[in-house]
């Protein structure tokens, strides 16, 4: 394989003001590798010539090599150069682009993970220290934890931190400690499926609130208040999911006023991923006593980890950890142990401003498509949220994608089995294919259909 490869001088200055010239040049390797730039085997260009072309010294292009060594993505042969590890970068992929799943793409988070790995595997004291049982977790990783949210404008107790196995788990044991079977919660009318599952698996009877603009409508819920006795609301405020709704601050103040007057519990979840100018404080900070913060890292860094943490009322602490206790006696102190060691690190600070910079390129290029095809579509994270004209059907389009093997989630997946809602949209997770040039086929194989759809569609006369 050639090893031509050209850096764009001016940005590579630009980044170097804030970073090490070697770590910007690791990750533009790193970047390139998951771009398809630079693509499986290929061989890196030598040394002497690099630091040519970019103005640097030898050395600093020698320590960006053996730092995209250490992470995983390159492999140093003597005597022969440095060649690309792209099959360690990103996750196996078949013929279907999965456009369903609201996951971030892989762009090095296995190799920052494989870094915490061999920290761990040297440090006996840590290793001895979590092997042991630890009821309600580890006092140092709730410190760590702690000082991670406080430094992100989250206010907290460490002491006070509930550790769970992923969000999920903090849905279903807050339902448990809430409420009775038969009792109501409501929620979004569009709402996460997880919390179904939830409700279901607890026996409740679960009612959605239709979402305007700037959040739930209030009106509604406080007419089912005054009917019913609601023990639970469950939101996504920050990010709604699937919708991308950002809840305004007046509608929260309101809807905190609801919860005092009927006496319910809001559950906050923030785990749905959004770019950092839109991200907010939770909500819960201005009202512990009434509001459950859940969140976690499994949009940010991986699922597969189950990391997980719950801000909850004093009155209720206990008992939740006792809940959690019951399920799973602990949460593994492993998955912590490691999640302490990366989100310290400089890598992964790293490999957030590199997510966001891709999801940005995605938000875009999707954006930009439909926008020739005159439609529109919310974006802030991981997802977009597209409404379709009545000229085209949310399961005609899902249908015809998938024939073409790209996966889309219609708007029905998010509603409750006794729903009603007539909806018609789609939402499209950007963060399932890995590379660039897989996400850019997805791109053009929607805008194929679309054009298939639009041109082809039957005039009833």
């Amino acid at each position: 394989m050639g090893t031509i490869w050209k850096i764009d001088q001016q940005a590579f200055i630009a980044d170097c003001q804030t970073q090490p010239k070697y770590k910007v040049l690791a990750s533009y390797i790193e970047t390139a590798i998951s771009t398809g730039e630079l693509v499986h085997q290929q061989k890196l260009p030598a040394q002497r010539w690099l630091a040519d072309q970019i103005k640097v010294t030898h050395g600093t292009v020698t320590r960006a090599y053996a730092l995209a060594e250490k992470r995983g993505v390159v492999v140093a042969k003597l005597g022969a150069g440095t060649f690309v590890n792209s099959q360690l970068l990103v996750r196996q992929e078949n013929q279907c682009i999965d456009f369903s799943a609201s996951m971030q793409p892989m762009l090095g988070q296995q190799n920052i993970l494989a870094q915490a790995m061999r920290e761990l595997a040297s440090d006996s004291q840590a290793l001895l220290q979590m092997m042991a049982y630890s009821a309600e977790g580890i006092s140092r990783h709730k410190k760590v934890f702690g000082q991670w949210l406080n430094a992100k404008g989250i206010e907290t107790n460490p002491r006070e931190l509930i550790f769970t196995q992923g969000a999920q788990q903090g849905i279903y044991t807050v339902l448990q400690v809430l409420t009775q079977p038969g009792d109501l919660v409501v929620h979004e009318q569009l709402c996460y499926p997880g919390f179904y599952k939830a409700a279901q698996a607890s026996g409740l009877e679960t009612q959605g609130i239709p979402l305007t603009s700037e959040g739930l409508d209030l009106g509604i819920l406080e007419h089912i208040c005054r009917e019913n006795s609601v023990k639970v609301l469950y939101i996504t405020p920050n990010m709604q999911n699937p919708t991308n709704i950002q809840y305004s601050h007046q509608l929260l103040h309101q809807l905190l006023a609801l919860s005092q007057k009927y006496q319910f519990y809001i559950i906050e979840d923030d785990v749905n991923y959004c770019l950092s100018e839109y991200w907010r404080q939770p909500f819960q900070q201005q009202a512990p006593d009434r509001f459950i913060y859940l969140s976690s890292l499994s949009k940010y860094f991986a699922g597969g980890l189950r990391i997980g943490y719950m801000l909850a009322p004093g009155a209720l602490q206990a008992k939740l950890n006792q809940h959690i206790h019951s399920q799973c006696w602990m949460v593994s102190t492993m998955n912590f142990e490691l999640a302490c060691r990366f989100i310290q690190n400089d890598n992964y600070q790293q490999n957030q401003q590199k997510l966001e910079q891709e999801l940005r390129y995605r938000q875009q290029a999707l954006t930009q498509m439909f926008e020739q095809y005159d439609l529109s579509a919310r974006c802030g994270g991981l997802n977009l949220w597209l409404e379709l004209p009545d000229n085209i059907n949310m399961h005609q389009l899902c249908g015809l994608l998938l024939a073409q093997n790209v996966k889309v989630r219609t708007a029905d997946v998010f509603t409750s089995l006794n729903s009603q809602l007539r909806g018609n949209a789609l939402r499209i997770a950007i963060g399932g294919p890995d590379s660039r040039q897989l996400f850019d086929r997805g791109v053009a194989i929607f805008a194929q259909v679309l054009e298939q759809l639009i041109t082809q569609t039957d005039v009833v006369i």
